[in-house]
């Protein structure tokens, strides 16, 4: 009997860390904004533990290293509107990998500088080097290009899935809008924020259903000597 408490309390403490989610890690990070804060690049690509919790619900971590670029058109004034775009942002991974959504965490609620659409293009190994690849580099072995709405949230991790998966090297995230007259947005508008973006990487079980597998394991083990 004693054995069985122990299993079960295995398997409880397993459960809370088994919605865990796991993220590829991001080898460059690159854009073509008008400055940026200095502080805010390595949060970018910081990954857990860094930019957000390792833990669900995986909330941002350090709400003063969000990344965002200067206000070129002062204020008030759309950023988007003023700077000489597209906006992009480009990350590498290093090598190809599977991919099926992106995690978006906010700017902040109190202004409307935050990202608000924006548009992904991919991009394999083999059409290049750079995390800045020229446009004719996008959407060739990788046809897909979602939109995506996010809310104006500066905690809570937004996971937006992708309608199918793609295996690309990089990703190129375009900025279309920020919340700029937004209704209740709150003032600015002339600079773009972004708290973090990851992608998490559904190729790998998560560590909590390790876990439970091992115990798994164990169990059938046990069963086998009793009888």
């Amino acid at each position: 009997m004693k054995r069985l408490l122990i299993s079960t309390s295995l398997l409880a403490a397993s459960a809370c860390v088994a919605n865990a989610a796991v993220f590829y890690g991001i080898s460059a990070f690159a854009h073509n904004m008008v400055g940026d804060n200095p502080g805010g690049d390595p949060e970018m690509i910081g990954g857990p533990g860094v930019g957000f919790d390792a833990a669900e619900p995986h909330s941002k971590l350090g709400g003063g290293d969000n990344w965002y670029t200067n206000a070129p058109g002062g204020f008030p004034s759309d950023y988007i509107s003023v700077h000489d775009g597209p906006e992009y942002i480009w990350f590498d991974f290093g090598g190809d990998v599977s991919l099926s959504e992106i995690s978006y965490w906010g700017y902040a609620n109190t202004n409307s500088n935050g990202m608000r659409e924006f548009n992904l293009t991919f991009a394999a190994d083999s059409e290049g080097g750079g995390a800045a690849l020229g446009d004719e580099d996008y959407q060739t072995s990788v046809a897909l290009n979602p939109s995506f709405t996010a809310l104006q949230e500066d905690t809570l991790r937004q996971s937006f899935a992708f309608s199918e998966a793609v295996t690309a090297r990089y990703v190129r995230v375009e900025a279309v809008s920020t919340y700029f007259e937004q209704p209740g947005a709150g003032a600015g508008g002339d600079r773009l924020g972004i708290g973090e973006i990851a992608f998490e990487n559904s190729q790998i079980p998560e560590p909590g259903s390790l876990t439970l597998i091992g115990l798994a394991g164990a169990g059938l083990l046990l069963r086998r000597k009793r009888r």
